[in-house]
């Protein structure tokens, strides 16, 4: 179960890098130009001139989202798995909360998908760490 819920949290990452990155093309010779490092930025999102408050909002919902840390942690799980190192049970219950959280404030997305391979993940270290206490006696 911790394997798969690995592969899943990449996949996720994956995904989300490609479906919201559609703009990535048309906004990176912005970024390039250093436009997402103006003091624009630190105003309220509503009073930042439109294309850079969607310039920002393409940065923040790619590069800048959680897809990238995603990505490395569902990596970082897998090789742990791979190799027989424990992984911290509270890695997965924490994943779980954040994305109980994000599924409240948003269901309609890709958050309540999250929560279900999160939750395999808490289980499945939950699981490991019972077997292992077991095989301890």
């Amino acid at each position: 179960m911790v394997k798969w819920s690995a592969i899943a949290l990449v996949m996720l990452g994956v995904i989300h890098l490609l479906v919201l990155g559609i703009d990535v093309p048309t906004e990176f010779p912005h970024w390039l130009g250093l436009n997402l490092w103006t003091f624009d930025h630190w105003q309220p999102l509503r009073a930042q001139p439109l294309d850079l408050a969607l310039s920002g909002g393409v940065f923040w919902a790619t590069v800048g989202s959680f897809a990238v840390p995603l990505l490395i942690l569902g990596s970082l799980i897998l090789w742990l798995d791979r190799r027989g190192a424990p992984i911290p049970v509270f890695v997965g219950w924490m994943l779980a909360g954040w994305a109980t959280l994000t599924t409240l404030l948003m269901p309609p997305s890709g958050f309540p998908v999250g929560l279900l391979v999160t939750l395999c993940l808490a289980v499945g270290l939950h699981r490991r760490k019972a077997k292992a206490q077991i095989s301890k006696m």
